[in-house]
C-alpha cells in the first residue's frame, strides 16, 4: 500500500545552457563620469581583477551569468585546479527591472559589458566589468542575453 501526502509536490526546474566562455575578464568599475554610459577604457584594461570561465544558464525564468575562477586543487597533483564560484549575476526581469539594468554594453567597445551582482544575504549590488578576447564571443553573449529576453 503506497501513501501519497497532497501537501508535497515536486517543483521540476528548468535548466539550459546558452553559452560557455573558457576566457572572460572581470574589472572593478570606477564610478560613471558622464551620464553617457561606462568606458572600457577607464578600466585598466592591462590589468583585469580576475580571469574567469563564463557560463550563461537560463534556470526556468531566470538568466545566470556565473563567473568560474579557477583555484588550485588542495591534495591534487601539481598544477592540478578546480573550479570555484567567482560571481554571478542573477536577472529576474519579472520584477519589472529591464535587461539594462543587469547588463550593458560599454560605450566605448563591442567587447565589453557592465555586468550587476547582487549580494541577496546583504541587500547590495555592485557593478563589474566583462570582458571577451574574441569579438565573437562578445556577439554570442549579447546575442544569448538577447533569445533569453
Amino acid at each position: 500500500m503506497s501513501s501519497t501526502n497532497e501537501d508535497e509536490t515536486t517543483k521540476v526546474v528548468m535548466r539550459q545552457t546558452l553559452m560557455s566562455v573558457s576566457e572572460v575578464f572581470v574589472y572593478r568599475i570606477p564610478p560613471l563620469k558622464t551620464v553617457g554610459g561606462h568606458r572600457a577604457e577607464d578600466w585598466d584594461l592591462a590589468n583585469p581583477l580576475k580571469e574567469c570561465s563564463l557560463f550563461v544558464e537560463r534556470k526556468d525564468h531566470l538568466c545566470c551569468v556565473r563567473l568560474m575562477s579557477h583555484v588550485a586543487k588542495v591534495g591534487g597533483p601539481a598544477g592540478a585546479t578546480r573550479a570555484q564560484l567567482f560571481a554571478e549575476s542573477i536577472m529576474d526581469l519579472s520584477g519589472g527591472q529591464p535587461l539594462l539594468y543587469f547588463c550593458e554594453g560599454v560605450v566605448d567597445s563591442s567587447r565589453y559589458f557592465a555586468i550587476r551582482i547582487i549580494d541577496e544575504k546583504r541587500d547590495k549590488s555592485a557593478l563589474i566589468g566583462l570582458g571577451f578576447r574574441e569579438r565573437d564571443d562578445a556577439s554570442n553573449f549579447r546575442m544569448a542575453l538577447q533569445d533569453w529576453e
